[in-house]
């Protein structure tokens, strides 16, 4: 499946974006995996779709920050690692070699659908 995809399900239009085997419902703040649903915070949730609407871009720890933390009162670069060890863990084929939550050196993180 594409990155983005629409789906038909249940006799609704749902708006579904996918990457290897992990589908985001965008209408119903769902994350399946292999069809089965996989619980995220809200957090997680914020960074997949901050992700999956920003494809092979470098994104600094500040820029993932701003976009999924902006209300929360001092977070820091830390919290950004922690989140993303944690979408690795839950949606890597293997978590220790990723392929789709990339660290780039000295930049931050890059996301390759």
């Amino acid at each position: 499946m594409g990155l983005a995809a629409i789906a038909v399900m249940e006799h609704e239009t749902d708006y579904v974006m996918s990457f290897g085997d992990v589908e985001l419902n965008f209408d119903r703040a769902m994350v399946m995996k292999q069809g089965n649903p996989i619980p995220v915070t809200p957090s997680e949730y914020e960074l997949l779709v901050h992700f999956l609407l920003n494809p092979e871009r470098d994104l600094s720890r500040d820029a993932l920050l701003d976009a999924v933390w902006s209300c929360v009162s001092s977070p820091n670069t830390r919290t950004v690692d922690a989140h993303i060890l944690r979408l690795r863990q839950k949606f890597e084929p293997d978590p220790n070699a990723p392929r789709h939550f990339l660290t780039v050196h000295k930049v931050g993180y890059r996301f390759r659908p």
